[in-house]
Parts: structure tokens; C-alpha cells; sequence
């Protein structure tokens, strides 16, 4: 009965052990760089907004939480100095919906010289549907 006890104590001690440590691991995990990895769509910001206009359930389990890349007409530019958040947006064909990409705090240096107006590419992580349709984590695309 010692010897059974004795082995069940010491299994649940390893068994804690590994899971502690592969709590470790996920806590220290760096998030994935979106720059470096390869979009699974390419499209237009008008295509992207029109999928979601049509059906926003059947265009997020397509597209969300993945990286895509978009190409639009940048409608405005809004860098915030305090917070060194950079956001483009990109417009559609649709009035009311556009397409919001918020940037790496690393890249706002590249958009202090793009213009309303200018033809970009822009590859981020599609969060969904708001107003306009959101892209996080985005980088320009040259």
C-alpha cells in the first residue's frame, strides 16, 4: 500500500511539474510577427467589405484571425504621437464601411509620407466587422 501510495504521489508531482512548465512556456511566448508570415487572401478592400456586407458570419469564419492582405485607396492617415498608434484607413465603394488597419508601433515611420488618395497594400490580421472591417498587427506591403 506505501509503495502504491508512494508511486501515485511522485506520477502527480511529475504530471504538476510538466504543467508548470508548460505554463512557463506559454507565459513567455512571443506573439507571432504578422510581417513575416504569408497572407492565406489576397483581395481588395472593396471585395473584403462586400463578402462581409453580404454575410458577416460566413465572412468571418473565413477570414477571421487570419492574415490577409488588402489592397485599397488610403482615405485617411492618423497618427497618434502620445500613444505612437498608426492607423490607416482604407475606403470602399461602400458609404458607411471601410476597411481600419491598425499598424506595429515600429511601422508609423513609413506612414508619415503616404497621402489620402495614394493605392497601398496592406497585409495585418482580420479581428472582424465593426463598422468598417478591422485589420490588426498590419505592415505595409511594397
Amino acid at each position: 500500500m506505501k509503495k502504491t501510495l508512494k508511486k501515485l504521489m511522485i506520477g502527480t508531482l511529475l504530471v504538476a511539474f510538466a504543467a508548470a512548465g508548460y505554463g512557463f512556456y506559454l507565459f513567455n511566448k512571443k506573439p507571432a510577427d504578422v510581417r513575416v508570415m504569408s497572407a492565406s487572401y489576397t483581395l481588395s478592400a472593396d471585395s473584403l467589405v462586400n463578402v462581409y456586407n453580404q454575410d458577416e458570419k460566413a465572412a468571418d469564419k473565413k477570414f477571421l484571425n487570419q492574415v490577409i492582405e488588402i489592397k485599397g485607396t488610403v482615405s485617411k492617415v492618423v497618427l497618434d504621437s502620445a500613444t505612437k498608434q498608426a492607423t490607416v484607413m482604407l475606403s470602399t465603394n461602400d458609404p458607411l464601411s471601410g476597411v481600419t488597419c491598425s499598424f506595429y508601433d515600429n511601422e508609423a515611420s513609413q506612414l508619415k509620407n503616404i497621402k489620402s488618395g495614394a493605392e497601398i497594400s496592406v497585409k495585418g490580421v482580420c479581428t472582424g466587422k465593426l463598422m468598417d472591417v478591422v485589420l490588426n498587427k498590419c505592415s505595409i506591403q511594397h
